[in-house]
């Protein structure tokens, strides 16, 4: 891949030791590995992924999900969403799909009728 191609990717990562507070819109396909306090939107389809040492205080919009920290608010997900045995989610949840892996935490309070439990 040349400097070019690289360049023109749409992806992001929030790194470790990072903090933010307020709104965040994402396009591309998305890492976080920070706490965020406030919303996470992904304005397109691609996946966003909560690392192990993320926290996110806050709503989630995304099609996809994949958790391995912790989320604690709302969390809608149109397409699917797995949480990884080392994840913790806290709050409302509207997936499409779920996977949850052994070990992991959910707290769901009030999840949207349509969600797929599996």
């Amino acid at each position: 891949m040349n400097e070019n191609d690289f360049k023109s990717l749409h992806f992001t990562i929030l790194g470790k030791e990072c903090e933010y507070e307020g709104d965040i819109r994402l396009k591309g396909d998305a890492m976080v590995n920070c706490r965020v306090l406030g919303s996470i939107a992904m304005v397109d389809d691609s996946k966003l992924v909560i690392e192990r040492d993320a926290y996110i205080e806050g709503n989630i919009y995304c099609k996809d999900i994949e958790i391995f920290g912790e989320v604690n608010g709302t969390l809608n997900a149109s397409g699917s969403m797995v949480v990884r045995s080392s994840g913790k989610v806290s709050g409302k949840v509207s997936a499409a799909s779920m996977s949850v892996y052994p070990g992991a935490i959910l707290n769901i309070e009030g999840s949207a009728e349509n969600t797929d439990h599996r």
